[in-house]
């Protein structure tokens, strides 16, 4: 018999999450209230509970039923959960304890990716997927590539940078003081990126995004923080 989720017992966003249930409820549908509701409940500003947690077998069931060029919403915010630094538990655990939830996840995140509506939509897809197959700065930080803008700190000095990907190469400031000037970054080769970058970079080809292909060796490059002149790869800092 399975399990019934005592949600009154458990926290979201605004403290108690007897609302929870029954949002979940109602959320095979496209309707926009709904999800709002439950972004703002179980991952608020990249924040999650426990109620967050207790929600993903609900979400990948949900994901599961979704036309794969539609609406993918349940995708998103169950990998979102998954990926966040800031929750009741660590990364290493949830994934641990959901780790039959994430498989199906990632069927589904497979399934979805050659039916991105437009390039946006591809890079939050393909991150999508890189969360279900494990940890790593792409898993979550990858939509800077839509956004056109990545923060990080330097790995020397601290300082808070903003790369800014409008531009090729891209540019390096400090985050806060542009008096300081700017760096232009080194983009990656295509042989370079390894692992989760080349994962990422081969989808795109894979699936004709040429400009997201070359953004990505941008991202994937060598910084130069232009306080302290300190230089590595981007995702050596966001580790």
């Amino acid at each position: 018999m399975a399990s019934v989720t005592e949600w009154r017992a458990l926290q979201d966003a605004y403290g108690s999450a007897e609302q929870v249930g029954g949002l979940l409820e109602r959320a095979d549908t496209d309707e926009r209230a709904v999800w709002e509701e439950l972004w703002s409940r179980l991952c608020h500003q990249g924040t999650v509970y426990t109620a967050s947690y207790a929600a993903l077998p609900r979400l990948a069931e949900l994901a599961t039923r979704r036309d794969p060029a539609g609406f993918v919403e349940p995708l998103f915010l169950a990998t979102c959960i998954i990926t966040s630094s800031d929750g009741p538990e660590a990364e290493a655990d949830v994934r641990a304890r959901y780790a039959e939830t994430i498989g199906v996840l990632h069927d589904v995140a497979e399934r979805l990716v050659p039916f991105a509506g437009d390039d946006t939509d591809f890079v939050y897809r393909v991150q999508a997927l890189l969360a279900t197959e494990g940890p790593g700065p792409w898993a979550s930080r990858l939509e800077a590539l839509a956004d056109r803008e990545l923060e990080l700190a330097c790995g020397n000095c601290g300082e808070q940078l903003l790369i800014s990907l409008e531009h090729s190469p891209s540019l390096v400031r400090q985050f806060d003081d542009a008096a300081v000037g700017t760096t232009s970054m080194v983009a990656a080769e295509p042989s370079e990126p390894t692992d989760r970058e080349s994962r990422a970079y081969e989808l795109a080809i894979t699936y004709g995004r040429p400009q997201v292909a070359e953004h990505m060796l941008q991202m994937f490059g060598v910084i130069e923080c232009p306080n302290c002149r300190f230089r590595a790869r981007a995702s050596s800092t966001l580790e």
